[in-house]
Parts: C-alpha cells; structure tokens; sequence
C-alpha cells in the first residue's frame, strides 16, 4: 500500500512543473527503430552456447530489424483506432540511422570504426523484401513518423576499445554481429555498449561530436527531412553538444528530470530540466511522463499506463508514452509481437474511450503545439 502511494505520488508530481496545456495531446515515442540489436533467433542460440550473456534481456531476446509483416500488424492497429479529429494513432520511431559494418571492420583488423546506413542492414537482414518501402508507406499514411535517436545505437569509442584489445567475449558477438553484450572489463556506465554519447576520455568527445552532425546529415540524406526531435540513446548527452544539435536543425531535445552526461573520468554529472525549458539558442527541451513496455515480465497490464496518462491530463500536460521497438517485432519470435500489439490495441481504445477529446500527435507537431504556447 505505502508502495502503491509513493507511486501515486510520484507520477503527479513530476507533471506539476512546466508547461501546461488545456489540450489532451497524446504522444507515442517509441526508441530504437533502425538500430541493429539480435541479428536472428539462430544467432541467438548460438551465443547463448558461447556462454555469452544474452539470455536474461529481453531485448536480445526479441529485439531485430522490423521487417514487412511486423510494419503491416503495427500500421492495422494504429490506424484502428481514431481520435475526434478522425487522426489515427500516430507512432513517433524513433530512429538510429546507421549500423556497424562488421565484414568492412573486420578486413580493417579492427583499426577504424566504418558504419553504413540502416536502409543497408535492412537489405542484409531481408534481401526477399522491401522493408524501407514500409517506412516510407508508414510515413506518408502520417502514422510512423521517424525522429532521430543518434546515428549507432552504440557507444562506439568504447566499443572499438574492446575489440582491439582482444576482448574475447566482444570478439564472439562480433563474429555473429552482435555488439550489445555485457562483459565484465568494460566501463559499466557503457553497459553492453549502448549508449552512444557516453565518454570516459575527454579525447573521445570529438569522435562524437562528429556523430552528432553525421547522424543528423544521414537522418536528412535517407527521409528527405531534417529532424525535428533528437532523442539521445539512454538518456546520455553531454551539455556540450547541445549547440552542434540547434546549429544543425534540431529544435526539441529529450531528457530526463535528472538527465546524467560524463564527467570524462568515468563518472556521471547530473543536470536538471522541467517541460518546456528553453536552452542555447532556442533549443527546448521536453520530458516523457508515461511509460507502455507490454513485453517486460513485469507488465501487468495497461492500468498503470492509464494512471500515468490520467495525471498528465490533470495537470495540464500532454501525454508522451515511452516505448520501444522490442515491444512489437516479431522476427524472432512472432508471439512477442503478438503480445505487444495486441495490448497496444487494448490501450489505445481504453484512451479514446475514456477521453474522447484525445488529440493524437507525433512527437514534432506535439511539441510545436507546446513550443506555441510558451511563446503567447
């Protein structure tokens, strides 16, 4: 019960500062959409039989390149519900626009880090199907609107440390193509590679910085649009970034209520942030306040999503759910995308029900509607 309330407690709390709206905006952000995570359900098993470390997430687990068949159930249940605009749902992907190209590094013996554009690894992965024409269908249909999460889903420097150090577990999922594995003499605030913009050498900031403009350049290169929205991979992102994002088109920027960035020795320093914040140079920073992962083991259901979307429209605040892809793709294991989208249709007609006035908004046209009000 004393659990129950804090709980309670803390999800109205964290929606009184900031921006407030009368409206009943409701925003889908869905993170790691172009980013390569387990490349197949056979290479699964045959790094769990290495030994390797990769049964106990469920996003190694379950989580692959979408292919046609998982964009087809994805778009028929967005477009099943509408708001009283006659709108379907709308999808806000957030996108990595490139991944490793492990045969290029290999013959490289590892000594420089080469990427290539996601639309590539979808061809690799599905060479039978045209699965970039989804995204472009998804995009036209206004329901699947890409924004941009960094360009690797993957804290490259750190990476490239441990394979040219000889690391023999990095090695194994190397060969497999595989990079997300925990392993025990990697910097634990790079866990299994992830986030993209973490650093433990100051030396490594200009490496990523030119991420930074790379991802965005590509980003433009592949969708014919500069994004809007920059989401950083795990919520790490240095202040001093902040600038090469606004100069480069950027207008809205994630982050948590406590956003951490590296101290460049290997530690974290904090900042703090409320809805709405304006920082250098007009760049506005924004939260998420609900949260919908209908394939973790500890999901009991769409209440607590509904709780959490209810107080963001007491006080005043859009709802901005926080998802993942690893929710709804069934290339590994169809069941899971069963699952994920059939509690994703359950939710998004308990929302239309019970708020009928809902407004459902990408992530960029949701925050043009905060960055209005702010300037009135």
């Amino acid at each position: 019960m004393i659990g129950e309330l804090k709980q309670a407690l803390f999800t109205n709390i964290k929606n009184i500062p900031g921006w407030k709206t009368n409206r009943k905006i409701l925003i889908i952000e869905c993170d790691d959409w172009g980013g390569i995570r387990m490349p197949s359900k056979q290479a699964y098993k045959r790094l769990e039989s290495l030994g390797l470390a990769v049964g106990t997430s469920r996003f190694n687990k379950y989580d692959t390149l979408a292919n046609t068949r998982d964009f087809e159930y994805l778009f028929s249940v967005l477009q099943s519900v509408k708001d009283h605009n006659g709108n379907s749902a709308v999808l806000t992907a957030i996108s990595n626009v490139a991944n490793p190209d492990f045969s290029k590094i290999m013959d490289a013996d590892y000594s420089q880090y080469i990427y290539e554009p996601f639309t590539e690894t979808l061809k690799k992965y599905y060479p039978e199907e045209d699965v970039f024409a989804k995204w472009q269908e998804g995009i036209r249909e206004g329901i699947f609107i890409p924004e941009l999460h960094g360009k690797e889903h993957i804290c490259v420097p750190l990476w490239m440390e441990a394979l040219q150090s000889g690391s023999r577990d990095v090695l194994k999922a190397f060969m497999h193509e595989f990079v997300s594995v925990q392993v025990n003499d990697t910097d634990i605030n790079a866990s299994e590679f992830r986030p993209e913009f973490y650093f433990n050498k100051e030396i490594q900031k200009t490496f990523l910085k030119n991420s930074c403009k790379e991802g965005i350049n590509l980003f433009e290169n592949i969708f014919g649009y500069k994004p809007r929205v920059f989401v950083p991979a795990n919520g790490v992102f240095h202040p001093d970034f902040d600038k090469i994002v606004v100069n480069n088109g950027i207008k809205y920027l994630y982050t948590s209520h406590s956003m951490p960035y590296p101290n460049g020795n290997g530690g974290f320093h904090y900042r703090w942030f409320y809805p709405g914040q304006k920082g250098i140079d007009g760049l506005r920073y924004y939260t998420r306040n609900c949260a919908f992962e209908p394939t973790d083991t500890s999901y009991s259901g769409i209440d607590f999503t509904m709780k959490q979307i209810g107080a963001a429209f007491r006080w005043g605040k859009a709802a901005n759910i926080s998802t993942h892809r690893a929710n709804f793709v069934g290339a590994i294991d169809p069941q899971n995308r069963s699952k994920g989208l059939n509690e994703l249709s359950v939710l998004l007609k308990a929302i239309v029900t019970k708020w009928p006035e809902v407004e459902f908004m990408s992530s960029a046209d949701g925050l043009k509607v905060m960055e209005g009000e702010l300037s009135n």
